[in-house]
C-alpha cells in the first residue's frame, strides 16, 4: 500500500472531530509539498480526521511518536500538525516528558516498569523490555515480577509479544504462576482465543487451592472475554472449593464480571456468597459482588444489602458497605439509604471510614442530605490516617457535591499533618479535580509539591496527573518540574506516567467527543 492509502484508511477508521478546518486549510495552502505526493488532493477533513486519529492512540508513547513520525514525513503535513493548537500542544506536553522518560530507563531495574511506565514507550522499547525481562533467569522473583507488572499493560503489546509474555507466565513455579495469571486477566481482551484457554486450563489445574483461588479471582476481570463454557468452568471451580475463605475470595473476583455471566450462574454465586459460614468470608464475597450489582434482579441485591447489614461483627460490615458502594446507583432509594445510615451508625472509626470511602463511589447516586451526612461524618474523624482514607475514598464523587462540601474536604485534606495520610488524600481528590475552584486546585497542587518525602510527593503528583488538563498552566509547568527535579529515578518514572498518562487520557476523551 502506498502512503496515501494508509493515509485515507487511516482516515476512515479514526473517529469525526471537531478540529477547526481553517487552521488545516491555511495549513495546506502554506505547504510546499511536492505535487507528486497526492497529499494536497486528499478532503481536508480527512487530514484532520488522520491527525486526530494518531493524537488519540491509547498509548502516550505512541502518539508522541506518531506525531513526530507525521511532522517528519513531508512539511505538508508537519504544516498540518502545526496549524491546529489543540494537536500542537499536546505534542508540545508529551515530547519533553517522553524524552525525560527514555533517559531515565536504563537506570530503572526490568522488574520496576510498570503498565503506566510501559505506555509512554514506543514499539521498539517495549520489544526491547519485553525481551529483557523475559531474558531473566528462569524460576527467579524478579522475572516474575517483571512480567506481573508487564502483564498489567497487556493490551500496548504486540501479539507476539502476549503470546511470549503469556508462555513465560505459565512457566513460573506455581505460587508465582498464580500471581501472574491473577494480573493478565484484566488484559484478556487483547489476547486470541488460545491463550485465553491456556490461562483458564492453567488456573484450573493449579495444585494449591489458594493460588487456584487467586488465579481464577483475577480472571474475573476478564469474564466477558470468555467463551460460555470456560466461564461455567470457572464457575464450577469456585463452588467446589473447599475453605470458605477460598471460596469468598473467588466469588469477589468473579464479582468484576458478574453482568457477562448467565442468571443461573449468577444466582448460584449470590447462593454461596449467602451461605458462607464465616463472617469475614461473607463480607469478602458480598463486597466483592457489590461491582456487578446493577447485572442482579431487585431480590438479589436486597437480599446481598441485608446480608451485609445482618453481620455482628462491625469490621466486617464495613467491608461489605465498602464493597457494595460500587453499585449503589444500582439499588433503589429505601437500600440506599439503608447502606448509608448504616455506614454512620458505625462506632468503631476505622470501620465507618472504610465504609465511607467505599460509599463514595456511588455518591452520585445519593440525595443532598446523604451526601452532607457523609461528608460531615468523614470530617469529623479524629484519627488522621481515617480521616485521609474517607477524603480519598469521597473524591471519587467529588464532581456532585456542592461547593461548601468540596471546600471542606479540600481544606481537611490540607490541615493533615502526617504527610503519607495528606499524599493519600490529595490523590484519591485529584478523581474530582475538574470539579474545583481554581483556588482549590492550587492550594492541593502546592500541597502535593510542598511534600518532603520524595516518594509521597510522586504519589500525589501521579495522580493529580488525572486531573492535569483541569489546571492553569502555570500550575501544570509546576508539577511538571517538580516530578523532573526529583532525585531518584523510579519515582521520577512514577511521577512522569502519571502527569504524562493522565494528560493523554483527558485529551483523548476531549478528542472523541
Amino acid at each position: 500500500m502506498d502512503a496515501n492509502g494508509a493515509l485515507i484508511r487511516a482516515g476512515k477508521s479514526s473517529q469525526k472531530t471537531s478540529l477547526s478546518q481553517v487552521a488545516l486549510k491555511a495549513a495546506l495552502d502554506r505547504s510546499d509539498t511536492s505535487p507528486k505526493t497526492g497529499l494536497r488532493d486528499l478532503p481536508v477533513e480527512l487530514v484532520q480526521d488522520i491527525i486526530r486519529g494518531v493524537a488519540a492512540s491509547g498509548s502516550a508513547g505512541d502518539t508522541a511518536v506518531g506525531l513526530r513520525a507525521i511532522m517528519l514525513s513531508n512539511k505538508f503535513l508537519k504544516g498540518a500538525v502545526l496549524g491546529e493548537q489543540s494537536v500542537e500542544e499536546h505534542y508540545e506536553f508529551l515530547q519533553p516528558l517522553i524524552g525525560a522518560f527514555n533517559a531515565l530507563k536504563p537506570h530503572l531495574a526490568i522488574h520496576q516498569v510498570n503498565s503506566q511506565m510501559l505506555a509512554l514507550m514506543g514499539p521498539k522499547q517495549r520489544r526491547g523490555q519485553v525481551t529483557a525481562a523475559l531474558g531473566l533467569a528462569d524460576g527467579g522473583w524478579n522475572k516474575a515480577q517483571a512480567i506481573v507488572r508487564l502483564g498489567a499493560g497487556l493490551m500496548t503489546l504486540e501479539r507476539s509479544q502476549q503470546q511470549a509474555l503469556v508462555t513465560a507466565a505459565l512457566g513460573l513455579p506455581e505460587m508465582m504462576k498464580a500471581t501472574a495469571i491473577a494480573v493478565l486477566g484484566s488484559g484478556l481482551g487483547a489476547l486470541e482465543r488460545s491463550q485465553q484457554q491456556a490461562l483458564v486450563t492453567a488456573a484450573l489445574n493449579l495444585a494449591n487451592e489458594g493460588n487456584k483461588t487467586k488465579a481464577i479471582a483475577g480472571l474475573g476481570a476478564g469474564l466477558a472475554h470468555l467463551s460460555e463454557s470456560q466461564r461455567e468452568e470457572l464457575v464450577t471451580a469456585v463452588l467446589d472449593l473447599a475453605r470458605g475463605l477460598h471460596k469468598a475470595h473467588a466469588i469477589a473476583g468473579l464479582g468484576a464480571g458478574l453482568t457477562a455471566l448467565e442468571r443461573p450462574q449468577r444466582q448460584v454465586l449470590i447462593t454461596a456468597a449467602l451461605g458462607l459460614a464465616g463472617g469475614w468470608d461473607k463480607a469478602k464475597a458480598i463486597a466483592g459482588l457489590g461491582a456487578g450489582l446493577r447485572a442482579l434482579e431487585r431480590s438479589q441485591q436486597q437480599a446481598l444489602v441485608m446480608a451485609a447489614l445482618n453481620l455482628a461483627n462491625e469490621g466486617y460490615k464495613a467491608r461489605a458497605i465498602a464493597g457494595l458502594g460500587a453499585g449503589l446507583a444500582a439499588l433503589e432509594g429505601p437500600l440506599q439509604e439503608k447502606l448509608v445510615m448504616a455506614a454512620l451508625g458505625l462506632a468503631d472509626e476505622r470501620g465507618k471510614a472504610l465504609a465511607i470511602a467505599g460509599l463514595g463511589a456511588g455518591l452520585v447516586a445519593l440525595e443532598r442530605s446523604q451526601q452532607q451526612a457523609l461528608v460531615t461524618a468523614a470530617l469529623n474523624l479524629a484519627d488522621e490516617g481515617e480521616k485521609a482514607r474517607v477524603i480519598a475514598g469521597l473524591g471519587a464523587g467529588l464532581a456532585v457535591l456542592e461547593r461548601s462540601q468540596q471546600q471542606a474536604l479540600v481544606t481537611a485534606a490540607l490541615g493533615l499533618t502526617d504527610e503519607w495520610g495528606k499524599a493519600e488524600a490529595i490523590a484519591g481528590l485529584s478523581a474530582g479535580l475538574g470539579a474545583l475552584e481554581r483556588p482549590q486546585q492550587e492550594a492541593l497542587v502546592t500541597a502535593a509539591l510542598g511534600l518532603t518525602i520524595e516518594g509521597d510527593k510522586a504519589e500525589a503528583i501521579a495522580e493529580l496527573g488525572a486531573g492535569l488538563t483541569a489546571l492553569e498552566r502555570p500550575q501544570q509547568q509546576a508539577l511538571v518540574l517538580a516530578a523532573l527535579g526529583l532525585a531518584d529515578e523510579r519515582h521520577k518514572a512514577q511521577a512522569i506516567a502519571g502527569l504524562v498518562n493522565g494528560y493523554q487520557a483527558s485529551r483523548v476523551r476531549d478528542y472523541l467527543r
